[in-house]
């Protein structure tokens, strides 16, 4: 992005109210001076998110993420600081004096150089004489001018060496273009990995194309879609085909359909229907669930309507049910994936589909009764077992009624099942190690109270300089620090403004959200308060050395020295106070 001064960033943070920031993005209550809500970075049922508007930061009190008004954007929209900087501007009506760039990525340049290129090079193809079949193929599929724009589809020319021999002219090595899976190398000849095929960009989460579908569009013996190998910039594990240009289109309609190949998200996407992603295979990692995740809205799955399909839905669902995930099910029938189903039976008869979409316990609950005879009681108790071991990590109200059901459809005593399931989930829980939080210190808690005190008001940190000016913990003297740098360097101090300053370093990050979360709640600390934290942290040194004093002391023979040494732990006895 073009270069934004300091002092812009701030005009913004102080123009954008967090409150109103956070409220566009969550139902808020005020609770006293702050505000509360359900926390949208973890599995929330009662609200633990505080945001205080005259703090101007947020923290939860259980997963202990918090910040000011750029973290939460960065953290719910899954953003960068530049693209959050953006958003925050653009909901005050804050014109930025310098355009928005997307930031190009200094890692890989040249990768993504070369395959920008290679697509440009495609789209060209299909826009000759050469691509003319290949777009009456695609119109044929319903997939019109402005959606191969849309979708930057290309060709790739019935010629061997035709895009290796282009980029090569251009001066890139040849061992680069092999990594990038654009050309094959066999002893001495060269040739492109993709001949005569549709090209289909495949894009990072930026936008950015980092590898490519290939499908044929002729009668040709051989398969039908050959795709990117996997390199430094395209692992299919960190992809969603679509999410980028998806994104939006799911925040508004508040839910994402999720296909299982590229030609059903382009197809669907095609139709009108924009909140659509396609996977990058039949499962699902973790980055791509963590994507699906941030988004924050029920995930309808919509894969092929075959056996393969179908038990690909029932393990997706069950992982994102894991990840507590709304998940839910549009059932195709008459049509072998939602691509064919579109063009076989229209754009409505789709949407209809997706409208009455079955939550997924209800679809894994018919599917589980596929292939079996529930008149005969070994497939009938092989169900129910099934049944029960999916409802491990059910909500209640979802076990009560299945329970119920199962017991009427099968009259089976409910209490029977409940044992069951019961006893499977003791047994779950007892294998999970307890966490025991560590309880503070009175030390612990004046050190506290110190840095955050020091990161709201400039007169406490001149007293801690002039009466403290140390920590023990290494932490603490780096965040101490950091305050007293950031002072002398913009002239103030704001909790607020700090935690941007401070962001980039994830240790006194972490530290940091422990801070407010211990104090952030709390009536503002009083200098005499301030003071006795300052004398408590104190005490706590002289502890330590008077521990150390006993021990010289003890270990000590020359009678002279010793009598010396007992002199200054009386000493240094006195005066110590408690918090």
């Amino acid at each position: 992005m073009g270069y934004i001064k300091e002092e812009e960033i701030k005009q913004i943070k102080e123009q954008a109210d967090i409150v109103d920031i956070v409220s566009s993005y969550l139902s808020l209550q005020q609770k006293g001076k702050n505000f509360v809500s359900v926390c949208p970075f973890h599995d929330d049922h009662s609200p633990s998110l505080v945001v205080s508007r005259e703090k101007q930061i947020f923290n939860c009190f259980t997963c202990r993420t918090g910040g000011n008004v750029f973290n939460f954007v960065m953290k719910y929209e899954n953003v960068s600081f530049p693209e959050a900087l953006k958003i925050v501007a653009e909901k005050i009506g804050y014109q930025l004096s310098t355009p928005f760039l997307e930031e190009k990525p200094t890692l890989f340049k040249k990768e993504y150089e070369v395959m920008d290129l290679a697509k440009k090079i495609f789209m060209n193809n299909i826009q000759t004489a050469m691509g003319e079949e290949a777009k009456r193929y695609l119109k044929d599929r319903g997939i019109d001018e402005d959606v191969i724009k849309e979708f930057q589809i290309g060709l790739s020319l019935d010629n061997k060496d035709s895009l290796s021999k282009f980029l090569l002219n251009k001066k890139y090595e040849l061992d680069l273009l092999d990594e990038l899976g654009l050309v094959n190398k066999t002893g001495i000849s060269v040739y492109d990995t993709f001949v005569n095929r549709i090209m289909i960009p495949i894009c990072d989460i930026k936008g950015q194309v980092v590898g490519f579908t290939g499908r044929i569009f002729h009668d040709e013996d051989t398969a039908k879609y050959l795709n990117t190998k996997e390199t430094r910039i395209f692992k299919k594990g960190n992809i969603l085909f679509n999410y980028h240009n998806a994104r939006n289109a799911i925040k508004a309609s508040k839910e994402v359909i999720v296909v299982e190949g590229n030609m059903d998200a382009i197809t669907v996407s095609a139709s009108g229907i924009k909140n659509v992603v396609a996977l990058m295979g039949v499962s699902l990692s973790q980055v791509q669930i963590d994507f699906l995740k941030k988004l924050r809205v029920p995930v309808i799955l919509s894969l092929d309507n075959d056996n393969a399909g179908m038990l690909a839905t029932v393990k997706l669902g069950e992982v994102l049910v894991e990840e507590k995930i709304d998940v839910k099910v549009a059932c195709l029938s008459g049509a072998k994936d939602p691509d064919e189903y579109i063009r076989k039976f229209g754009k409505d008869a789709y949407l209809d589909n997706v409208k009455h979409a079955v939550k997924f316990m209800d679809f894994k609950l018919d599917y589980l009764k596929k292939d079996k005879n529930l008149e005969q009681m070994e497939d009938l108790l092989l169900y129910v077992n099934q049944v029960l071991a999916s409802l491990n990590g059910a909500e209640d109200l979802t076990k009560e009624l299945v329970l119920s059901k199962i017991s009427k459809d099968y009259g089976v005593d409910v209490q029977i099942l409940k044992k069951k399931i019961g006893g499977e989930q003791e047994k779950k829980l007892e294998s999970k190690p307890k966490i025991v939080e560590k309880k503070k210190t009175k030390y612990e808690k004046a050190v506290s109270k110190i840095l955050y005190a020091m990161m709201n008001d400039e007169k406490f940190i001149l007293i801690y300089k002039k009466r403290l000016g140390y920590f023990k913990e290494k932490i603490d003297r780096i965040l101490a620090t950091e305050i007293i740098y950031y002072n002398h360097e913009y002239g103030y101090i704001n909790i607020a403004d700090f935690t941007s300053f401070i962001t980039e370093n994830e240790e006194v990050y972490s530290r940091l959200m422990e801070i407010i979360q211990d104090n952030m709640l709390k009536d503002e600390i009083e200098e005499k308060d301030f003071l006795l934290c300052i004398e408590a942290v104190l005490n706590e040194y002289k502890k330590d050395d008077i521990k150390l004093l006993k021990k010289k002391i003890k270990e000590e023979l020359d009678i002279d020295k010793k009598v010396k040494l007992i002199e200054q732990l009386t000493e240094l006895k006195k005066g110590s106070v408690e918090l």
